[in-house]
């Protein structure tokens, strides 16, 4: 999971808009190129570049002086001497696009740049400049043919797409406007034309930037396919923590501003975070009932796992294994607990593999009576319960998910059955 440390220009400083008067501003540095120096010093991999001060507005003239040959220098009306190409593109930069072009050239790391950009010239400018990669905006839903084009031209590892959502929906021209497009649809639309990454922020909808979003990020991710930068909002190193327990449904990396500037995180810390490998720790019920004179196991089937498997899921912020098993459970299936096992306590650690991502899984399994009424399925990954003998449920154990058969020899030899 990538950080990217932001540096928002504005008027060629490195600041930070008023949370409560976009007219205002907080100024961390006078000196962006030193900022982004600072960054990559302390082990930054990224850097996203912010233009706030509004369209970049490229000309012909720019484009004709970044692709001069070095030879060829100029000499304008008005001019003691000829300028080299380099002399004379600054001079018709603003001074956004000039620093940077100065941050391009000072750092080895690769740049993401956004805002303003709203022609195919634009974006030809901007990487021309030196950005790695664009993130577009309001174009993408406005005018969807451009970020086609864009894509064409210059291949989906270059182009990202910005989506900002107020209570779901799109908002758009810097979030004076929410449209009634849902941020689930507009991914899908753009998944569909050919975009691999979106830059992610949940913002309020008086204009202000809300905490993460790690579920709606999350979500974003899972249900499109997408990778997601989460963008804005990140307090502390907590936030981090708690995206990357997410970064296998496709959270991609995070942007992080203020605070940096305000050494809320330390920027080591957070790649740190971002580097350790995936791991996941799990509770959950091995479920059983007296049925007709036998012992039945409960069984649902998860469909984004594709497999069997006894009812779980993932342990909460201070929480212990046996309070989140119960959860789960009534979460899950809706049924009561009519007795607790908890001496019957099954560990099971093996490596899954999700997506393209590697996750060191621990999950804790206690065994338990529950009640017979009919199961409630309470989690949209579940489509089917069955309550099946214990070699049933070895069956279909070993055909979908023999990762958990310990868990089913456990509960067979506590109460003494065979399968």
């Amino acid at each position: 999971m990538i950080i990217y440390p932001a540096i928002e220009l504005r008027q060629g400083r490195c600041t930070r808009l008023h949370p409560d008067n976009p007219n205002a501003e907080i100024v961390f540095s006078e000196d962006p190129v030193a900022m982004a120096r600072h960054w990559v010093a302390e082990g930054a991999e990224w850097l996203y570049v912010v233009n706030l001060d509004g369209v970049v507005g490229a000309t012909q003239a720019q484009l004709s002086a970044l692709h001069r040959p070095p030879s060829i220098w100029i000499k304008r009306p008005g001019t003691d001497k000829p300028a080299s190409p380099e002399a004379d593109l600054l001079r018709q930069l603003p001074v956004n696009l000039q620093k940077l072009r100065a941050i391009c050239q000072a750092v080895a790391v690769p740049i993401q740049f956004g805002g303003g950009l709203r022609t195919l010239d634009d974006i030809q400018l901007v990487l021309g400049l030196g950005a790695q990669r664009v993130v577009l905006g309001t174009i993408a839903l406005e005018n969807p043919e451009l970020v086609s084009l864009a894509l064409e031209q210059w291949g989906a590892d270059r182009i990202v797409v910005s989506i900002d959502a107020c209570e779901g929906k799109v908002a758009t021209h810097s979030w004076k406007s929410v449209s009634q497009v849902d941020a689930i649809d507009l991914g899908y639309r753009m998944h569909a034309i050919g975009i691999k990454r979106v830059l992610y922020s949940d913002i309020d909808c008086n204009g202000g930037v809300n905490g993460v979003n790690i579920e709606a990020s999350a979500r974003l991710g899972d249900i499109t396919d997408l990778y997601v930068i989460a963008n804005g909002g990140v307090a502390g190193l907590h936030d981090i923590e708690r995206l990357k327990a997410y970064e296998h449904y496709n959270i991609d990396g995070v942007v992080i501003s203020q605070a940096l500037y305000t050494e809320e995180l330390k920027l080591r810390d957070a790649i740190d975070m971002g580097h350790q490998p995936l791991r996941r720790r799990s509770a959950g019920v091995i479920p059983y009932r007296l049925h007709e004179g036998r012992v039945e196991f409960l069984l649902l089937f998860n469909l984004f796992f594709e497999q069997w498997q006894f009812p779980r899921g993932g342990i909460q912020d201070h929480e212990d294994d046996q309070h989140c098993a119960r959860r789960e459970f009534a979460e899950e299936t809706g049924l009561p607990i009519l007795k607790f096992h908890e001496e019957c306590r099954t560990v099971l650690q093996y490596t899954a593999s999700i997506r393209n991502y590697e996750i060191a899984r621990t999950i804790v399994y206690y065994l338990a009576e529950v009640g017979s009424q009919e199961v409630q399925l309470g989690h949209e990954d579940h489509c089917e319960a069955r309550w099946l003998s214990a070699y049933e449920c070895w069956e279909l154990l070993t055909e979908t998910s023999p990762e958990q058969l310990p868990a089913l020899d456990a509960a067979v030899a506590y109460l003494n059955l065979e399968i």
